[in-house]
């Protein structure tokens, strides 16, 4: 079972952008956290547990004053400064306040708080966690930071338009356990959806960065990285893994095939999970083998390579890539990541074997830097990757698209001079499509201006598709937008910019039809 491909506006709200997260009712065992890192309170271990410092510290910065980059393809967000200074931070706040922010996404002065925040994953907190989290934060020192200003464009800049993106994607609730599944796994699924916030990376995003719930922890691409499907689904990565294995894999980030966790990953490892009880870290495992019954995945055609493709991404490889991962894709034990048999190799999605290859790796522990190869053509970067895929029994899809290189590009931190792919828009099918293409590139381009004629263009979708639910009309609506002007004269992500313009236009316009 495949993935369908995530569309190039489907960034993350990555790093978990956390305005604090909180444990649970449950009770909360410290004797077996890493000494390392052994908490002083049951709050400093809830903000430990949540990867707090990763959003609200920025590079070099105090702990949780503030200033680290989250970018987005509306533009840069920074995590503000979550000290108790009364100027820069939230010491002038209420528990109250604390506690609106975190289960309403409402901040201090009655402002929208931005879905990168993932309160509607903190509305499910636990009284007492916040209890906890709210003590933890009043108590540590005061830092005067100010955070640099978010850099959103127009009309993300405007905070009012949450408001109707509220309305359509966020329900406050309060995290129900599971009587008859037992303590632990209510433990789990409480890290695992509340404070661990798991589905903001793992779970597929609309048009207007709602999560898909139908395919929760299915996976999905977070900065052009694919958080793998981590849902109970017999195809999903944790078939590979017993619940010992995973919660060992979740606490070192290492597997023993040589396996090592990376990007985004790797970091919620290195701030967070490896300082977990061993407990939490079993219950977790526990839920994630265990979430449910069935799960609903998206499905796209199986990929198939050609015998010319499959030659050219071998000499490719054999030129690019054997000097260190080996010809036969064992790499270095210790030194070089082995591609055959890795599991971020064989992932549904190749975003893992493409954004290596575009921004290279900076040196992680024994594992030495690798260079970018941005310098290739997107055709030759799929053509490697699909050969890595299906290489030494790897038998993974093949399944790495100029489409999905050139989306993944445009967000890669590359390096200077290697170029940036035009416009590429998103396929659907004809029968989800067609009808917004029928309305022309002329009144699309006039629904991008006008107010009025977005509600009729709106209207007359429902109309065309009455089975069609927001975000597929959100979706298929924007792809149109985006052909309309895949052909204007400006940069890449100034088009990207006017498509994701109108995607939250349509979104603010479904509220009002």
């Amino acid at each position: 079972m495949v993935r369908k491909p995530m569309n190039f506006l489907n960034a993350r709200p990555t790093r978990l952008f956390s305005v604090l997260l909180a444990a649970t009712a449950f009770t909360v065992s410290l004797g077996d956290t890493a000494a390392a890192a052994a908490p002083q309170s049951p709050g400093e271990y809830l903000a430990i547990a949540a990867d707090c410092s990763s959003c609200h510290t920025g590079p070099g910065g105090k702990p949780y004053a503030g200033g680290d980059e989250m970018k987005t393809p509306f533009g840069s967000i920074y995590g503000p400064n979550i000290t108790p200074d009364p100027e820069t931070g939230i010491g002038n706040w209420s528990k109250a306040d604390f506690v609106r922010a975190l289960r309403m996404g409402i901040g201090k002065k009655g402002e929208y708080l931005y879905p990168a925040m993932p309160y509607p994953n903190y509305t499910k907190l636990s009284d007492a966690d916040l209890d906890a989290l709210w003590t933890y934060f009043r108590s540590i020192p005061p830092v005067h930071n100010v955070a640099p200003a978010n850099t959103f464009r127009f009309p993300f800049n405007v905070r009012s338009g949450i408001a109707a993106w509220q309305v359509l994607y966020f329900k406050p609730q309060r995290f129900v356990a599971q009587p008859a599944k037992g303590a632990a796994w209510n433990r789990g699924a409480y890290l695992v959806t509340a404070l661990g916030h798991c589905d903001e990376c793992h779970t597929p995003r609309n048009l207007a960065q709602a999560t898909e719930t139908k395919y929760q922890l299915t996976g999905a691409q977070i900065e052009g990285w694919y958080a793998p499907d981590i849902s109970n689904d017999p195809l999903s990565e944790l078939s590979h893994y017993t619940v010992a294995s995973l919660a060992k894999f979740l606490k070192t980030g290492e597997m023993a095939n040589n396996t090592k966790s990376f990007g985004p990953m790797q970091e919620v490892v290195h701030n967070s999970l490896q300082y977990l009880t061993d407990s939490d870290l079993h219950a977790m495992a526990l839920y994630l083998k265990q979430q449910r019954d069935h799960v609903e995945t998206p499905k796209t055609p199986t990929a198939t390579i050609s015998p010319a493709q499959l030659a050219a991404g071998k000499s490719l490889y054999e030129d690019n890539c054997s000097s260190c991962h080996q010809s036969n894709g064992k790499g270095r034990p210790g030194q070089v990541p082995a591609l055959a048999g890795n599991t971020a190799v064989t992932a549904p999605e190749p975003y893992n074997v493409i954004m290596p290859m575009l921004q290279g790796f900076a040196p992680q522990g024994v594992w030495g830097p690798m260079a970018s190869f941005a310098s290739l053509s997107n055709e030759q970067i799929a053509d490697i990757a699909n050969y890595v895929r299906v290489a030494w029994g790897n038998g993974a899809e093949p399944n790495a698209t100029l489409w999905a290189v050139g989306n993944w590009r445009s967000i890669a931190s590359t390096p200077e001079g290697t170029g940036q792919p035009a416009l590429i828009c998103a396929e659907l099918s004809p029968e989800v499509l067609q009808p917004a293409l029928n309305e022309g590139p002329a009144a699309l381009r006039e629904a991008a201006l006008s107010r009025a004629k977005l509600q009729q263009v709106v209207r007359d979708y429902r109309a065309a598709q009455p089975h069609s639910n927001v975000a597929q009309t959100i979706e298929a609506l924007s792809v149109a937008y985006c052909r309309a002007i895949v052909s204007d004269k400006v940069s890449s992500a100034q088009s990207g910019a006017k498509v994701a313009n109108f995607s939250q236009q349509v979104a603010i316009a479904l509220t009002q039809n």
